[in-house]
């Protein structure tokens, strides 16, 4: 009822949330917390029919608030928007082995939620994404480097959460490369996030990162790689990170992500993990994943620090010498579906079929150049060795978490390109 006691025609909708929007027009002004999803909004029906003439003029590109969001969509809109892009995309000729990448609901959907629903911009992502599919063939995509280097590159997938999601574990002490690059790094993560895909059940989008720092040092890991590997993440597989947890970071790390963080939409930043204490680590892998995967991470996380290196770890993808023993290419249940059915599958790699770490694949495959495997001893990964002790127990046990990190200086081959733009989620 309002003040002169007629019975006010109030609507009560529920107003989707992104990054601290700001919802603005005449006579109300509302700023919302970004942890929220929804909050009730109450509107007369008259504003409520002004907000929605607005947001038609955004989409049609009058003036219109720059500030106002296309962000109260019914679902109904929201499946005009799907049809309209499909539309606009129909003179684009398809992508060999992918014919209905860009006329996939799903696929259209992701790009227009991570462009705010903008529909010109996402159509131009998209474009660029089908030639850069075109181009590059992701589904071919392969990582010599692990191939001619036994374990070049560490970061696998081991297992997935509670919701499905691929989960993908890396160890730096793992990787026996002395350096890596920002080009062998995309060839990777692609043939990775490729064959995740692969494994994903339908209505599961996104996955699931897990970084140990233990062994970092900037050649395995700078500002310049990050940015590298995370524009090519955001600019062509948008929506599909998950959820990124980062465990024993170090000094080090903490400078890298901080010349990061600076380039990352919010949304992205949010998605980021920093644990070190080892009841938050224990706590978050309980929440997330299983029993299983979380036995198998704690243990590979303990093994990960031991001093010598057992060889077990250092040669992650050899299957374990002895039934029951710790094995570091995955959880029991991702082993048995999607790594021992090559033994069962003669040589022949199967289109379609999910394959794992290139060097795993090598393993089980009976093809790994085994001079190459012995040559890796343990010099060769001296300089990825484990902190100190003292160091190791501040990581692993303290609940104390990096706050007041000192910046630390990065060479020029490690910084982020001065000319860099901010990356979009």
């Amino acid at each position: 009822m309002d003040m002169s006691g007629r019975v006010s025609d109030i609507t009560v909708i529920n107003w989707p949330i992104h990054t601290c929007d700001r919802i603005v027009m005449k006579g109300m002004k509302k700023r919302v917390d970004v942890k929220q999803s929804y909050i009730k909004v109450e509107m007369r029906t008259q504003q409520l029919v002004i907000l929605k003439r607005r947001v038609k003029k955004r989409q049609e590109h009058l003036n219109c608030p720059k500030d106002l969001t296309l962000l109260l969509f019914t679902m109904c809109d929201k499946e005009k928007l799907i049809g309209e892009l499909r539309s606009r995309l129909s003179s684009v000729g398809r992508l060999e082995n992918e014919e209905d990448f860009f006329i996939s609901t799903e696929n259209l959907c992701r790009f227009l939620k991570a462009r705010d629903w903008d529909i010109d911009i996402a159509e131009k992502a998209l474009k660029a994404t089908i030639e850069y599919r075109r181009t590059v063939k992701p589904l071919e995509v392969d990582c010599q480097w692990c191939h001619d280097i036994p374990g070049y590159h560490s970061i696998r997938q081991v297992g997935f959460d509670e919701l499905g999601r691929p989960v993908i574990y890396s160890s730096f002490i793992q990787t026996t490369a002395r350096k890596i690059t920002v080009e062998d790094s995309i060839r990777h993560v692609t043939y990775l996030i490729e064959n995740a895909k692969v494994t994903m059940r339908p209505g599961v989008t996104t996955w699931v990162f897990i970084i140990d720092c233990t062994g970092l040092r900037l050649p395995l890991c700078n500002p310049r790689l990050g940015y590298g590997v995370t524009q090519i993440m955001s600019n062509h597989y948008p929506e599909r990170l998950g959820m990124v947890i980062c465990l024993n970071h170090s000094p080090v790390f903490q400078g890298v992500w901080r010349a990061i963080k600076a380039f990352l939409h919010p949304n992205t930043v949010a998605k980021m993990l920093l644990i070190r204490s080892r009841s938050k680590v224990q706590q978050t892998f309980s929440k997330y994943f299983s029993p299983e995967l979380t036995q198998w991470l704690l243990e590979e996380i303990r093994l990960n620090k031991q001093k010598p290196f057992p060889v077990s770890q250092k040669t992650f993808w050899n299957k374990p010498a002895k039934n029951g023993d710790h094995d570091p290419r995955g959880c029991a249940s991702y082993v048995a579906n999607f790594i021992e059915p090559y033994s069962e599958k003669s040589l022949i790699l199967i289109p379609g079929f999910h394959k794992p770490h290139p060097t795993i694949l090598d393993s089980i495959r009976g093809v790994l150049d085994s001079d190459k495997e012995a040559s890796l001893d343990s010099s060769e990964l001296e300089s990825n060795s484990p902190l100190p002790a003292d160091e190791e127990d501040t990581l692993l046990y303290s609940d104390d978490e990096l706050s007041n990190v000192a910046d630390i200086t990065i060479d020029e081959e490690f910084q982020i390109p001065k000319d860099s733009i901010p990356i979009r989620s």
